[in-house]
Order: C-alpha cells, then sequence, then structure tokens
C-alpha cells in the first residue's frame, strides 16, 4: 500500500524543526524551503525504500521467521536513533512490539534485518536487551 509521502513530508518537515539532527534532505529545505523537485524525489525515494522493505519482510514471514532488528544507517536522524538496534515482531507477539512501517521518516534509509537466537547470543544479548517497548512507550506520550 503506497502512503500519502507528500503528506508526510510536510508533516516531518514541521517535525524536525525541533529536532538536533533532521536527516540532509529536511535540513535543507528547513532553511531554503521545498522545491518541487525535492519534495518528488524525496517522495520517489521514499516508496522505492518501503516496497524494498515490504519485500524482504514478505519472504521473512514465508519463512517463518519472527523477530527483525531495526539497523540505523550511519546518516538516520536523531527521531529514529532511539529504535536502532531493537527488536520488532514480524507478527503478534507478547512481549516484543509489531514493526511499526518503514521506514520511519521519509529521508532515513535504515533496514530491517532477520534477529535469530543465535545472533544475540553471540553479542551475550537475550530479547530483553533489544525489545523496544519502552522506546515506543516513550515515543507515543504526548510532548
Amino acid at each position: 500500500m503506497q502512503r500519502d509521502w507528500q503528506a508526510e513530508i510536510d508533516r516531518w518537515t514541521e517535525r524536525f524543526g525541533n529536532e538536533p539532527r533532521p536527516p540532509a534532505a529536511f535540513a535543507r529545505a528547513l532553511r531554503e524551503g521545498w522545491t518541487p523537485e525535492a519534495r518528488a524525489r524525496l517522495a520517489a525515494q521514499a516508496e522505492a525504500h518501503r516496497a524494498e522493505v515490504d519485500g524482504l519482510l514478505g519472504q521473512l514471514e514465508e519463512g517463518g521467521c519472527e523477530f527483525v532488528r531495526l539497523d540505523l544507517a550511519d546518516d538516520d536522524c536523531s527521531v529514529c536513533e532511539p529504535f536502532g538496534g531493537r527488536a520488532f515482531a514480524l507478527g503478534e507477539h507478547p512481549d516484543v512490539p509489531t514493526r511499526p512501517p518503514m521506514p520511519f521518516c521519509p529521508a532515513c534509509r535504515h533496514r530491517l534485518n532477520l534477529l535469530t537466537p543465535y545472533f544475540l547470543s553471540s553479542l551475550g544479548l537475550t530479547m530483553d536487551d533489544v525489545t523496544a517497548d519502552t522506546v515506543l512507550r516513550d515515543e507515543q506520550e504526548p510532548a
């Protein structure tokens, strides 16, 4: 399902006005304003990223995978940063939040990667160490 990227760009532009580290496209727009070309380019890139992630998640779900981890890109913003390294469920799970729509914001290119018990144990972590319950609860509270 395609998202209304133009509305999201408006919403995120307003939100990034108060963020310490907005993505480059939004930082430029906050300084200089949006051009129609820049908005169209960002919307196309965001939609392509969403379709790519949805394709991967479809394959993981078909393969019976239960959990993914959100990995940040080097230039992801301060809004997405608290979710980095956190686990999300691909379906309903009592202890792990269901993944939010990807991407969180239109400019970031974070990835969801398969999360396995072997990977966690190789890092000396448990599921409790990487669940996003607290982050999501804090994010949903009104400012």
